[in-house]
């Protein structure tokens, strides 16, 4: 019963035809899967990456200092802005 003899009976051929989608199913969701899982290898293989390049001493270690501490003044500045705005003047 490999699906390829002329003298089938129909329910066997609808077996047959369903047994081939359930698998062409099967191997596609698996494939999904793989894909979903590849790409979580990559962002963190990206992360490890950057965590080495961001050391002290480089370029990019410093971009990463000085945009933590850009981050630290912009958050302070807009916290004292809204609580002047809201509640000084509320």
């Amino acid at each position: 019963m490999d699906g390829n003899t002329i003298d089938l009976d129909p329910k066997t051929a609808e077996a047959l035809r369903q047994k081939k989608v359930y698998q062409e199913a099967m191997a596609s969701l698996e494939l999904k899967n793989r894909k979903k899982e590849a790409m979580g290898y990559a962002v963190m293989a990206a992360t490890y990456g950057f965590k080495d390049a961001s050391r002290d001493g480089t370029r990019l270690g410093r971009l990463v200092n000085w945009s933590k501490f850009f981050l630290v003044v912009c958050i302070g500045a807009i916290v004292n802005y809204f609580f002047y705005a809201f509640v000084m003047n509320g």
